[in-house]
């Protein structure tokens, strides 16, 4: 939220070059994934066991509306520049998506373990 913020703020400020623009308020770098999972267990300190597996053998081991959602977000997640927001508005990122994802894990766990 704070680098959508961000961006808005850059928009209203350098309002004559954000006219009638749109822009892309990502991370500077995509990450797989995989590379999520890697990361997440890594930071709870487990190794992560993953292994490939086809979609459509995948789907089969989870409940319907488990394998819709992650198709969902599967066909939904491109991968998006933030070259021109950086270059017309000085848009620059303060989290990446890992530490985005770190952040909001921390809350939730934080939340979790007051209840």
């Amino acid at each position: 939220a704070d680098d959508v913020a961000q961006s808005f703020i850059q928009a209203m400020a350098r309002r004559s070059a954000a006219i009638g623009e749109s822009f892309h308020v990502v991370s500077p770098a995509a990450l797989t994934l995989r590379g999520y999972a890697e990361a997440m267990a890594a930071w709870f300190g487990h190794p992560a066991n993953l292994t490939f597996m086809p979609y459509d053998e995948w789907k089969t081991t989870v409940s319907s509306r488990d394998a819709a959602l992650t198709w969902d977000h599967i066909a939904h997640s491109p991968c998006c520049s933030i070259e021109k927001a950086k270059r017309l508005l000085g848009y620059q990122p303060r989290y990446s998506s890992l530490e985005a994802v770190q952040e909001a894990v921390s809350a939730l766990t934080f939340s979790a373990s007051k209840s």
